[in-house]
């Protein structure tokens, strides 16, 4: 699973030993919640899939496993996933984080 994020979100999450993803009210008509994808940073037109700016593709964090996490409703929802409360991920679970690159 993948969580995608700029600057100032990669220097928060990743400052802690366990990363924390706070709940949040997205733009729309969306749950509150933290949100993840299991799509990879090498998709093709990465940011209009995800209906994110692209200035939200610079960091990512990858972690194993999508305990808790729901499918967003609608077709997105094959690839878009979401917890309505801050989701922890622990060590074992952490698989990489550093810029995407793009």
């Amino acid at each position: 699973m993948q969580h995608y994020t700029n600057k100032s979100g990669y220097e928060g999450i990743g400052s802690q030993s366990d990363w924390r993803f706070l709940a949040g009210r997205p733009p729309g008509d969306h749950p509150i919640g933290a949100y993840f994808t299991s799509l990879g940073p090498d998709t093709r037109d990465l940011a209009q899939k995800l209906m994110i700016p692209r200035s939200k593709l610079m960091y990512r964090f990858e972690f194993s496993g999508d305990g808790g996490l729901q499918p967003l409703r609608g077709g997105r929802g094959a690839f878009v996933f979401y917890s309505s409360t801050d989701y922890v991920v622990t060590p074992l679970r952490q698989v990489y984080k550093g810029e995407t690159g793009l």
